[in-house]
Order: C-alpha cells, then structure tokens, then sequence
C-alpha cells in the first residue's frame, strides 16, 4: 500500500543563507532511500507558505525516510520544522 507525506508549513520559514545546497542534500538522500517514490516541494506565492509531498511504495520505507532525514549530519539539515505533518493512503494514481 503506497503512502504519501504531506508536511505544512503554515508560515514562511526563515531560511539559511546555504538553503539550496542543503535542501538539494535532502532531495538526494530522499531519493536514494529505499522504497521512495518521488516527492514536491510547494510554495504559495502570495505568503510563502510551503508544502512538501512525498510519495512512497509503504509505511515501512516512509518510517525510515523520515529516519534518515532526522539523523542526517546538522551541517546538511535546512533547520526548518514544519507547523503539522499529514499521512495519506493513495488509492490511485492517474
């Protein structure tokens, strides 16, 4: 059963000067972690506002995607938490 991961960052985070180097960090790791599907980075124009979705084969390998991000080195961390993370079941895709 695939899953998806949607975290909301309700107001615009305050960013590292380095924030591309290390969100590209992320992107790598994520897309090098078993059982990941592929993944978004949102952003609403008018406040910033962002939303990432990622999208994965099971509970399981989203269980250690998160595992990864969170023991990551500190230097590669975007320092960034999001305001509430949802878990969705996907029933289809198209």
């Amino acid at each position: 059963m695939s899953v998806a991961r949607v975290a909301i960052f309700d107001e615009a985070p305050l960013l590292q000067d380095d924030d591309e180097r290390r969100a590209s960090s992320l992107r790598q790791l994520l897309q090098s972690a078993p059982g990941f599907i592929t993944g978004y980075d949102m952003r609403e124009e008018a406040t910033g506002r962002l939303m990432s979705v990622t999208l994965w084969e099971s509970e399981a390998s989203l269980e250690a995607g998160e595992r990864a991000v969170r023991n990551r080195p500190v230097g590669d961390q975007r320092g960034i938490r999001p305001s509430r993370i949802e878990r969705w079941v996907i029933d289809a895709s198209f």
